[in-house]
């Protein structure tokens, strides 16, 4: 545990306080439809109703605390306005909460009818965004003593004038889809924010800007006649980059009776293969819930102990059969998948 908080000390240093080029990227959920809102601002109100969306990330659960997310989101359809607003919140605490990110964001869209088939959503998204440092839970080289341990104070924290740093952000997204497809494009960090803890101007770190494309169909699948299906196919992809980093996620999962199952893989633009994700999920009418497991196949095999991540997603209002969403498992009981 000491070399890992040791380890993971050492990096936020280089990551956050020195005048480097290194970056790091965004939290990358496995399900990313279960909190569409951070995949892109263009979902919100997407589904008609008022939707309540929670999920929980824990990574590396080998390394004790090492990260872990929470998000809760919001959004429904404002007529008025002719679209939908939106509004989540996502804390992720790494290094057994050295470092926290706290995430405050608003998201407006609007819908456009294109064809008889076919919507356009548009949308904007401003937020606050805050880093926090916990320095009494990081252990710098100067605070070692090779006989008594800890001692002192470091001198590093001199390069440390404000342990929380705090800075706007805004994204852009858009969102086309029918009954059966749909596809989407997401930038965000559009200004390219300054997310140093550094007062120094010269020293700067900037939040490099990150775009998202994603792709998915739901097919039904009819084995005895037409009349009525007997589940429901839905592959999809997600490809996203940021700064000089790019990461694929492809998959395919069934939905029958309110039951869902799957296989995720997720791998970066060199073609090495990061993780394979499995996915259980259950479906009724006005919720539903699922369960991930991330299980690394890089060089990180047999240490992280996998990543878990579950969410809950609730409609506060019932969905009117004239919806069509593929990005969201509408179930009744009486009938199934729509």
């Amino acid at each position: 545990m000491f070399k890992l908080r040791l380890l993971i000390s050492c990096a936020l240093l280089i990551m956050f306080l020195l005048p480097t080029n290194l970056q790091a990227q965004d939290v990358s959920f496995s399900q990313f439809f279960s909190n569409p809102l951070y995949l892109n601002p263009a979902f919100s109100g997407s589904v008609g109703v008022p939707r309540l969306a929670l999920q929980y990330r824990n990574q590396w659960q080998g390394f004790s605390n090492a990260f872990n997310t929470y998000s809760a989101a919001f959004d429904f359809s404002a007529e008025k306005l002719q679209g939908g607003l939106g509004f989540f919140v996502l804390n992720d605490a790494q290094a057994a909460n050295s470092l926290q990110s706290l995430q405050l964001n608003a998201s407006y869209a609007v819908f456009i009818r294109v064809s008889k088939n076919y919507r356009l959503h548009g949308a904007i998204q401003a937020g606050i965004h805050q880093n926090s440092l916990n320095l009494d839970k990081l252990v710098f080289a100067d605070n070692l003593d090779p006989y008594n341990g800890n001692h002192g104070i470091s001198e590093e924290l001199a390069w440390v004038p404000d342990v929380k740093h705090t800075y706007p952000d805004f994204s852009a997204g858009l969102l086309l889809y029918s009954s059966k497809h749909f596809g989407g494009l997401a930038i965000h960090h559009l200004t390219e924010p300054q997310r140093s803890f550094y007062t120094d101007s010269a020293h700067t770190d900037v939040l490099p800007r990150k775009y998202s494309l994603h792709f998915g169909s739901r097919l039904p699948i009819y084995l005895h006649g037409q009349l009525r299906k007997t589940f429901d196919l839905s592959p999809q992809i997600v490809m996203q980059f940021q700064d000089n980093y790019g990461q694929v996620n492809y998959g395919l999962f069934a939905s029958m009776k309110g039951f869902s199952a799957g296989t995720w893989f997720r791998q970066n633009f060199g073609l090495q293969y990061d993780a394979v994700i499995f996915l259980l999920g259950f479906s009724r009418k006005q919720w539903q819930i699922n369960y991930s497991y991330d299980v690394a196949v890089s060089g990180l095999w047999g240490q992280t102990g996998g990543t878990s991540e579950i969410s809950l997603v609730f409609l506060l209002k019932s969905i009117g059969r004239e919806s069509h969403l593929p990005f969201y498992d509408v179930f009744d009981e009486g009938n199934g998948f729509q």
